[in-house]
């Protein structure tokens, strides 16, 4: 009788404790669309499971639901109009028919009503974003990036196919390769919305895009690759990365109000820089653990029904690291015509070796707040701090066959990066859902090496990188005799400004001098506006299209203005696209996307003794197809499984492609070729069974060219720095693992692959520059976590297992990856 009486009162607590749940209340913004799509927004906002039959659903609206509601009143106010019923059980909102379950119910025999089987669809998962997408995206989810955290920031990008990181040992910034195209702002990568203009001339290697991101404040990187109609594409034909940081409800569990996170961590393979000026590089390894590689970061927020806020720091620290010991070494080099080919060492850095100006050492802050009010209105506040002192490579000295490898003077690069987004969507407003961002980014860097390549003593290898934007757009959704149209409107407009002192010097004419440095001095302004429809004619076919306007103008300062003439230009970019959809989890989708990169301020307003800026420059324009399939399939092999597949095969096409050639007199320019074309396939897939799964990667390249005045052979791009873009001819990832003890203990494995240069060290005919070689090699990382209580998680990983020698697909000079690599960390939430 006791023990009946405590369960019944323990059942009792229960659902007082379900009732008190769903009677919280919670904010809400889902913008009227269609009834599917606002249930998934629902189960993601609330921490709701969804159930409900998909049948029930198919070609229902949804008005949305807007504020601060009850589970119960926003279930209510999302199904209001679709003859549908709801009730709540514990965590699941379930979802009939009332009609259907009238006629088919089967009475039991106490007289309830026993439903016939439904689906069950969770809150939603960003990692599943590229397999509904009818077009190429990538996301690199949290997850992802802790399983191996990040020697280098540009190791974030290896699951992702078409997309690598170039010259990822040469210093602490990431500069983002997709599917060929790479440098002059060719590709936009931004953290949380925002643009870092900034760049470096590295010699016989061109010139760097650089961004600066902390991967500990990392929440989820989202890809999309070739031009943009959104918000972020003008000037980037290439295609968008947006690095999103992590926010309040990364921090606080679901349910809390309040939440903290600290995490330190600790890496092997690693030793304090020696003094600037030092040859003598050391040759033996490191200690296990020798505490020259760690990090740590603590992070607090809160979470209220109208308001969030978070605070988080970070401080790491790494040594230079040692390269692999196990790999081949040489390599047979045919690049000089004058003599036989001869067997060349692959580095200078050799196997086992410091690998000399890999160091860092960083410092990040970062505060988010948003406030919510009245009906749909949000303001989200934000600031990064980021400040390193680095090491660096400078990639024309160690593609010298005399270099000595040198520890150089370490370099210094501070960001400050100012965000605010304000978005209004109202509870009934189909026709209005409005989003505007603003934003600031600065940043300044001093180049330990960048003095090497100037005859200016002014600049000291200083330079600085301010750029500021904006957007606003809105979504309507109308209902119409044709199908539902989802129609996005837009504006976006970014100004950047790059700065470096710089020297004015003519022996030859002292009336009229030239300016002499490193980087450029010029002012850039882009503007667009953008349109795109989208056409859902019925469940299995949508059309959807777009015009995208862009304009932009260039000028020089100083002395400058008169020797690089303004700049400016305009140009309509078109796109469409059909998706097909025969059945719930397929989709078959194919498009045609123009895009458009006007001249980079390095093209434009850069000094001697460089390259010379061309004032009769075109832009480069961008004429994309691509055709793919998405898979979607749950309950494949098991109850509860999940299948995830993206093929995709692309065919870009870049008209007046600019690269480096030569003029008459010998001086290197920039200039206009006729066509650049890369074509290729890209596949994605998954498989998760809960207690195993498995995910692969793959790029392969069918085609690259680059042609003008009739001829496509790689002698067109010879001039161009040894056409250091060219991305290997196949590469890809496999990572598996196994989740066990009730998923407390996950173990798992990745093989990240690539093939040998797709160009050839051979100089092209007529250039004076080779690409960088590096052969083909597979690499094992083996990775786990174990969930030492609710609060607290240990993560380790093996990298580099077999101590593999290699460089990096894209690697712009002969700097080896790191070798064989442990890591342990501890995350603690409360």
């Amino acid at each position: 009788m006791v023990g009946t009486a405590l369960a019944g009162f323990g059942m009792t607590n229960v659902a007082l404790a379900q009732q008190a749940s769903t009677a919280q209340q919670k904010t809400f913004q889902i913008k009227a669309q269609s009834l599917a799509g606002a249930l998934t927004q629902f189960g993601q906002q609330s921490g709701m499971q969804v159930s409900v039959d998909a049948a029930a659903v198919r070609g229902l609206s949804s008005p949305g639901v807007s504020g601060a509601l009850t589970i119960s009143d926003a279930a209510a106010r999302l199904l209001a109009g679709s003859g549908l019923s709801y009730r709540v059980e514990g965590g699941t909102l379930v979802i009939s028919d009332r009609v259907s379950n009238a006629h088919n119910a089967v009475p039991a025999a106490n007289g309830a009503l026993v439903l016939d089987v439904i689906n069950v669809t969770g809150g939603g998962n960003a990692a599943d974003l590229p397999f509904e997408t009818p077009g190429s995206a990538g996301h690199i989810s949290a997850e992802q990036i802790s399983r191996t955290p990040p020697t280098s920031v540009g190791d974030m990008f290896r699951p992702t196919p078409g997309v690598m990181a170039a010259g990822n040992r040469v210093g602490a910034s990431v500069d983002v390769n997709i599917r060929g195209l790479q440098g002059q702002n060719r590709v936009n990568v931004m953290v949380d919305g925002t643009r870092q203009t900034n760049n470096s001339y590295r010699g016989y290697r061109g010139s760097r895009n650089e961004t600066y991101v902390d991967p500990d404040f990392i929440g989820g990187i989202d890809v999309s690759k070739g031009p943009s109609g959104g918000a972020g594409g003008v000037g980037a034909m290439g295609g968008v990365v947006n690095m999103r940081t992590i926010t309040a409800r990364d921090i606080v569990t679901d349910g809390q109000v309040y939440g903290a996170r600290i995490k330190t961590g600790l890496g092997s393979n690693s030793m304090s820089p020696l003094d600037a000026g030092s040859i003598r590089l050391r040759g033996d390894g490191p200690d296990f653990f020798n505490g020259d590689a760690w990090s740590g970061s603590v992070a607090a927020g809160v979470v209220q029904d109208n308001y969030e806020f978070v605070a988080a720091f970070s401080k790491r620290k790494a040594g230079n690291y040692f390269a692999g010991t196990k790999g081949k070494a040489t390599y047979l080099n045919d690049s000089m015509s004058f003599k036989p080919p001869f067997v060349m060492p692959l580095s200078p850095f050799r196997p086992g070796t410091e690998v000399a100006n890999t160091s860092q050492d960083v410092t990040s802050f970062l505060t988010k707040g948003k406030l919510s009010w009245g009906d749909g209105h949000s303001l989200t506040l934000g600031y990064i701090y980021y400040q390193n002192d680095y090491g660096e490579n400078l990639e024309t000295d160690i593609d010298y066959l005399y270099w000595v490898p040198t520890q150089n003077k370490l370099s210094n690069t501070k960001t400050n990066t100012f965000t605010s987004t304000y978005k209004y969507s109202p509870e009934d407003g189909g026709y209005i859902d409005f989003t505007s961002n603003l934003w600031f980014s600065d940043v300044r860097s001093q180049s330990g090496v960048a003095g090497k390549l100037t005859w200016n003593p002014l600049s000291d290898g200083k330079n600085t990188a301010t750029t500021y934007g904006g957007d606003a757009s809105n979504v309507s959704i109308v209902d119409s005799a044709i199908g539902q149209f989802t129609i996005r409107n837009g504006v976006e407009f970014v100004h950047e400004q790059a700065r470096e002192k710089q020297l004015f010097w003519n022996p030859g004419d002292v009336t009229n001098p030239m300016p002499v440095g490193n980087n450029p001095n010029g002012n850039r302004l882009m503007l667009s506006g953008f349109n795109e429809t989208k056409l859902e004619v019925n469940d299995w076919l949508t059309f959807a299209g777009g015009l995208r306007y862009d304009y932009y103008e260039a000028t020089g300062k100083g002395i400058a203005i008169s020797r690089y003439p303004d700049k400016d230009g305009v140009r309509l970019n078109p796109q469409a696209s059909a998706t097909v959809t025969p059945f719930d989890g397929l989709q078959l989708f194919g498009s045609y996307v123009e895009g458009w990169r006007p001249p980079s301020l390095r093209e434009t307003s850069s000094p001697l003794p460089g390259v010379i800026p061309n004032p009769d420059l075109r832009p480069e324009v961008s004429k994309n197809f691509e055709f793919g399939i998405n898979v979607m399939r749950d309950d494949v092999l098991t109850s509860g499984d999940s299948l995830r597949l993206k093929a995709v095969w692309f065919d870009n096409n870049y008209d007046d492609y600019i690269l480096r050639g030569r003029t008459r007199s010998g001086s290197y320019t920039w200039t206009n070729i006729e066509q650049a074309e890369f074509q290729g396939y890209e596949l994605s897939v998954g498989y998760d069974a809960g207690v195993a799964y498995v995910e692969g990667a793959l790029t392969s390249y069918a085609d690259i060219n680059f042609c003008n005045r009739g001829v496509c052979n790689g002698a067109v791009g010879a001039d161009d720095y040894g056409v250091v873009t060219i991305p290997p001819k196949y590469s890809g990832t496999v990572t598996a693992g196994v989740r066990l003890f009730e998923e407390r203990l996950s173990l798992g494995g990745r093989v990240y692959f690539f093939g040998e240069r797709f160009g050839r060290t051979t100089i092209g005919k007529g250039g004076t520059n080779s690409a960088t070689y590096w052969p083909g090699a597979a690499i094992v990382d083996l990775f786990g976590s174990y969930k030492i209580n609710d609060n607290a998680n240990l993560d380790f990983s093996v990298e580099n297992i077999a101590d593999r020698y290699y460089l990096d697909p894209i690697a712009t000079s002969a700097v080896p990856a790191p070798g064989r690599t442990f890591r342990a960390s501890l995350t603690a939430k409360w």
